[in-house]
């Protein structure tokens, strides 16, 4: 085989990955909008195709640099199981490489809003474990924004959107040093917009169409990539904080079975809120939510947190150091009188990394000894207001 031929074939081999990454990525984003076509509702009936019936459909458009330009339409059809075949496509989605900014970008907005909108528990706790996972992506928690800012209205939310696609358009279309110039200055600005959720998943989404449709070599949407991690960090952040609670969006009457809240997402969002801000994000969660309150699932989640990281640090004020020593004496009690297996297992497992070394035993009696003879020492609080000395 000759070099040029060698080339040809590796080009060739180059061109179909693309497309089939660019296929995977487009199939599921055509997936889930047939799926989600308002906030909050599944769909019955829409146009769900297979990953390799919409390679084949969009091949064509694709290598021609058309991307997501159709050449065949596909008819409805009747939705089996809407929520089996979400939890699928988000799974495809997640299978695919989120450093490519325009995949990383799309899979954060479906992820944000599936969590904050989906009406179905397994659909949204699917889509916490994977925005903890895209958190270490983004490096969270060393460039979390600031969430405590008041965040603009919607009016003037409206108003940068407006601004942006107004100098996108000749910088897109007709780029020259001033309109780039004034591209990058709007992007600039709405990146550093204290967005609420709502806007900033919005504002997200248009800007993940126009990085989809476009190559990722291509320079004129260059200034749109930091403007997406901006906003990736914050509505991922807002989603995992808003499925804390795990309420029904405003735009939702009721909701689906079984509805919210939903304590398996609940404890999947406290999984990943400390997945993403350590041991202070715990602090801050047993803070606001005392371990008698937590409930079973998210109890265990919360345990479990602890057996990773430790106890956290007592919390600022004066009643901190008592407010942790509380923390360390529920635990113990838990591991001693829940009526739950798993929780009480989990609280042991907190209780061994509480230890500060290591002590592994599911002997109620073990513990009773160490917490007599070190643990209620370790923790108790002082009396002078100074932090205890256990981990």
């Amino acid at each position: 085989m000759s070099v040029r031929q060698q080339l040809a074939r590796g080009a060739g081999a180059l061109s179909l990955a693309l497309v089939a990454s660019c296929a995977s990525l487009g199939a599921s984003v055509d997936n889930l909008e047939a799926l989600h076509p308002s906030e909050g509702r599944h769909a019955y009936i829409g146009t769900i195709q297979n990953h390799f019936s919409w390679t084949m459909r969009n091949a064509s458009a694709m290598l021609l640099g058309r991307f997501g330009k159709e050449v065949q339409t596909v008819a409805a059809a009747p939705i089996e199981d809407p929520v089996e075949t979400c939890v699928a496509e988000l799974n495809m989605l997640a299978g695919l490489d989120g450093s490519h900014v325009p995949t990383g970008s799309t899979q954060v907005e479906w992820f944000a809003r599936t969590a904050a909108y989906d009406p179905w528990c397994l659909s949204r706790e699917t889509a916490l474990v994977e925005l903890a996972r895209a958190g270490a992506r983004l490096e969270l928690p060393a460039r979390a924004p600031d969430l405590k800012l008041p965040t603009v209205t919607e009016a003037e939310a409206s108003a940068a959107l407006a601004a942006l696609v107004a100098a996108a358009k000749p910088a897109l279309e007709q780029p020259s040093d001033e309109h780039r110039a004034g591209f990058v200055r709007e992007c600039q600005r709405m990146a550093e917009l204290p967005l609420d959720f709502a806007s900033g998943l919005r504002v997200l989404h248009g800007v993940n169409v126009l990085l989809r449709a476009a190559s990722a070599r291509d320079a004129r949407v260059a200034p749109l990539q930091p403007l997406s991690l901006a906003l990736q960090r914050r509505v991922l952040l807002q989603a995992v904080e808003l499925a804390l609670l795990d309420a029904p969006p405003e735009f939702v009457a009721g909701g689906s079975d079984p509805g919210w809240p939903n304590e398996r997402v609940q404890a999947a969002a406290v999984r990943a809120a400390v997945a993403l801000g350590g041991r202070a994000k715990l602090g801050e969660i047993l803070a606001r939510n005392p371990f008698a309150g937590l409930g079973g699932e998210r109890l265990v989640a919360a345990l479990e947190c602890v057996a990773a990281l430790g106890l956290p640090d007592a919390p600022a004020g004066e009643r901190g150091p008592a407010q942790r020593a509380l923390w360390a004496e529920t635990i113990y009690a838990t591991a001693m009188e829940h009526p739950e297996g798993r929780v009480r297992l989990a609280a042991m497992g907190a209780l061994g990394t509480m230890s500060g070394r290591g002590l592994v035993t599911l002997q109620e009696v073990e513990w009773q000894r160490w917490w007599q003879a070190e643990g209620a020492a370790a923790f108790r609080a002082p009396a002078g207001g100074e932090g205890s000395s256990g981990s």
